[in-house]
């Protein structure tokens, strides 16, 4: 897997995002929206994008329900990367990969379009959401039109135009569960107790993943590491387990953490320590935290 890996064209499905978030509420917007309504329509409109690559990746086996696309649990997220799990990481951080196996992923009807649209909160399922958003007997609201277009991109491949590199990790729920369980596996070394205290963690809540998402994009001198960042989930992991109040547990908590490390970082080289070295600096500093 990895190796001319199907994706769509990124030219063609930038110009498309661009395309319709250009005006918010238009016609262009709400009929789009319409289409999302229906599987059918919404493969036929998504295929004037082309598809570059020759190997398409596995699909899930069975049809998610809407509650387990929108946010996946544990189990769910360990199905998705165990399908993908040798996916290169370099195709797994690309809008365009993941866009395509969400596409292929309705064609199959392991998922329905409609689903995309959905937030949770209020209201309870992305159809309702787009209808709200097109009531045809009330005013249009352009904000409410254009916000339920973006969440659509958002849940199809990531929204990078808005959000930047992070949105692929966060917003895009088949990547977003593919890089939180590498992330889980690698630090824990196959430690069945430590791999759930990790994915714990990293499941705390949205924000909290969010937040930890931001220090490896922009970070990525620290966080970017493997090794580092595997000492460092596996140093907090085990804090978390003796201190069960600790404000760690909180993102406000995680982000003055992941500050003290990119000072580390700042005053020492990390990546020249082996893991040994890595897993006593990263217990001391977050035990002094």
């Amino acid at each position: 897997m990895g190796v001319g890996q199907k994706e769509l064209v990124d030219t063609e499905y930038t110009k498309f995002r661009r395309d319709l978030l250009r005006n918010k509420g238009s016609e262009r917007q709400r009929l789009f929206l319409r289409n999302v309504l229906i599987d059918d329509e919404f493969l036929g409109m998504i295929a004037q994008i082309g598809v570059t690559g020759v190997v398409d990746a596995e699909l899930v086996s069975t049809a998610l329900t809407e509650s387990e696309y929108r946010d996946p649990p544990s189990c769910t997220e360990k199905t998705l990367y165990d399908a993908w799990s040798e996916l290169p990481p370099a195709v797994a951080c690309r809008t365009t990969f993941w866009a395509h196996m969400t596409i292929k992923h309705i064609e199959a009807g392991k998922i329905q379009s409609k689903f995309l649209a959905s937030v949770g909160g209020n209201v309870s399922s992305g159809a309702e959401r787009i209808d709200m958003a097109l009531d045809e007997h009330g005013p249009v609201l352009p904000k409410a039109v254009d916000e339920c277009v973006r969440a659509v991109f958002r849940r199809l491949g990531g929204l990078p135009e808005v959000r930047g590199n992070r949105s692929v990790f966060v917003d895009c729920p088949f990547a977003r569960a593919w890089w939180r369980e590498r992330m889980i596996r690698q630090a824990s070394r196959g430690k069945d107790d430590l791999e759930a205290s990790i994915r714990a963690i990293l499941r705390t809540n949205q924000t909290y993943w969010e937040k930890f998402i931001d220090r490896i994009v922009f970070r990525n001198s620290t966080f970017g590491s493997d090794n580092i960042r595997g000492a460092f989930l596996r140093a907090l992991a085990m804090f978390i387990q003796e201190d069960t109040v600790t404000d760690l547990r909180t993102p406000n908590g995680l982000q003055r953490l992941c500050r003290r490390a990119t000072t580390y970082q700042g005053a020492r080289e990390l990546s020249f320590l082996n893991d040994e070295e890595l897993d006593e600096l990263m217990e001391e500093l977050v035990w002094e935290a």
